[in-house]
């Protein structure tokens, strides 16, 4: 920016309220002053032709000489870059707690290097007068060009927005992002086929969301973080980053969760906050300035939800989380963080990522998988009379397996279900019991268990069978006393058994269930009157 220029500059500021100071003890800089209602706004104007520590020396003795007491001073910094090592000095700049806002100007063109809300005005005169001045003909300088790349800095960020929801569309086009056969076969975190070989299904899953709300919700929340990531560690730096963290949380799922079926891009994007959190370590005021408590805020409510919400898979949150900030500490936010041993971090997270993806890619002693995988694609096909004995073989290989009882309860929920339509009265409540013992808390199976004791308890009536009958009614009471039918049968076969008493007692319970029932009415009456007539 030329002389001229910068007259028009220091007269828009003026115009705003803006009034030059004479500066303490060097010549080269222009301090300007602005009083608001609550605070004293301090503008310098400079070049990088002092060294840091000029910079320093000459901000305190400026912040030392405006500073009154009756109220705080916020300060901005606009720095001319008219040489080589500017990066260097704004970066020194930037992590000066005094330092709210810095913007640099090469060849004419405007760079935001630290922001705050509190200097959006002072930006926009700042973006108005740069726009008018003439830059500088001829071949553009290395400083100009390197912050130029930076405006493409989100370059990545949009390539894998692009992925994911091409990813997606073809998710919704082989049959529904939310059908979990689908999931498994465009490569879910899955680890029955994962120990089978197919071992891309440690990054896989980094590309596939379930239903809508879930792409969507982690498109934001790359789009968001991503962004700032890429910008402050750079492409690559960001692309190692986001895919460690990615396989991290794959490997936690794979080892701590492996009876689910997950996706999502979640365990990368909790890598992206804990590359944030050492960038924070790292860039206090800076990240202070970027973020305030809100990195923080996000950070806790994120992993609060990942706890709370059902169907959430924790820990390839917390896995992804803490892989992000081991990466992060081992590539850095570039040649000017000198991290002593940062070797250290590097050796650290390439014996933690190949002891863990060794261990996860390991296949369990049992080879409990293998049924079960036979089992589940005889279930995919619809053959169920040939996927429950090899899911019955992995149960026994297994009995800790989840995975394995949700699909053989579902099997003997849906052969139960399938027995009670044939009235084969005998094998729906051997699979229904079977399935309640694998599941005693599931609601579909109790009930369909209580009907097949209720209609087994009535024919083995009508067949002589009492003792039969009886036994039938009083498991059905134990699930479910508030059906009318069990009682009446029971009534019925105890006074056939001449068991008066007991008799009265479940006839009693029929009227109390249903008053209207004409012939509990007659038996109780009869059992009252003494009548000995059978039925």
């Amino acid at each position: 920016m030329n002389t001229d220029a910068l007259r028009v500059l220091i007269s828009r500021l003026s115009a705003l309220g803006y009034q030059i100071k004479k500066t303490p003890f060097k010549e080269g800089f222009i301090l300007l002053a602005k009083e608001e209602p609550f605070h004293r706004k301090l503008l310098l104007i400079g070049a990088n032709l002092y060294q840091a520590e000029e910079w320093r020396s000459f901000i305190i003795q400026t912040v030392l000489a405006e500073r009154d007491g009756r109220m705080p001073l916020a300060l901005a910094l606009i720095v001319f870059g008219v040489g080589e090592g500017q990066k260097e000095l704004l970066d020194y700049l930037g992590e000066m707690p005094w330092v709210e806002a810095i913007w640099e100007v090469v060849d004419g063109e405007l760079f935001g290097v630290k922001t705050h809300f509190r200097w959006q005005v002072e930006e926009k005169i700042l973006l108005l007068a740069t726009r008018t001045s003439p830059s500088f003909s001829g071949e553009e300088k290395p400083a100009a060009a390197e912050r130029r790349r930076g405006q493409w800095a989100q370059v990545f960020t949009w390539i894998l927005l692009g992925i994911n929801l091409a990813v997606f569309l073809v998710e919704m086009m082989s049959g529904g992002s939310n059908k979990t056969s689908v999931l498994i076969k465009l490569g879910a975190k899955y680890n029955p086929r994962l120990w089978m070989g197919e071992y891309w299904r440690f990054l896989t899953p980094l590309f596939l969301h379930a239903g809508w709300e879930h792409f969507l919700f982690n498109s934001l929340a790359l789009f968001k973080l991503g962004g700032i990531v890429e910008k402050i560690f750079g492409p690559s730096r960001f692309l190692a980053i986001y895919f460690a963290a990615g396989l991290g949380g794959t490997v936690a799922s794979v080892l701590f969760r492996p009876d689910t079926v997950a996706v999502g891009a979640s365990g990368a994007i909790f890598g992206l906050l804990g590359a944030l959190i050492y960038f924070s370590i790292r860039c206090p005021q800076t990240a202070k300035g970027l973020f305030g408590r809100s990195l923080w805020v996000t950070l806790g409510l994120n992993l609060v939800l990942s706890f709370v919400i059902p169907g959430i898979d924790y820990m390839g949150h917390l896995g992804g989380l803490v892989v992000g900030l081991l990466c992060a500490y081992a590539v850095g936010l570039g040649k000017k963080d000198q991290l002593p041993g940062r070797w250290l971090w590097r050796l650290l997270l390439l014996v933690i990522m190949t002891t863990t993806v060794v261990k996860a890619a390991t296949p369990p002693p049992t080879k409990w998988h293998l049924p079960l995988e036979e089992g589940r694609i005889a279930l995919e096909k619809g053959e169920l009379d040939k996927a429950i004995a090899p899911l019955e073989e992995s149960y026994q290989l297994n009995p800790a397996s989840r995975l394995t009882h949700r699909m053989l309860t579902g099997v003997y929920v849906e052969l139960g279900a399938q027995a009670l339509n044939a009235k084969e009265w005998d094998a729906a409540v051997y699979y229904l019991e079977q399935s309640r013992r694998l599941d005693s808390g599931g609601q579909q199976g109790k009930n369909l268990l209580v009907r097949a004791y209720l209609y087994r308890g009535y024919h083995r009536y009508n067949a002589g069978e009492l003792e039969g009958a009886e036994e039938d009614c009083l498991r059905g009471i134990a699930l479910n006393n508030k059906v009318e039918g069990f009682h009446y049968i029971l009534g019925v076969v105890y006074y056939r058994q001449q068991r008066v008493e007991e008799a009265v007692h479940e006839l009693e319970t029929v009227l109390r269930l249903n008053p209207g029932n004409l012939e509990a009415q007659a038996l109780l009456a009869e059992l009252k009157t003494g009548d000995e007539r059978r039925p």
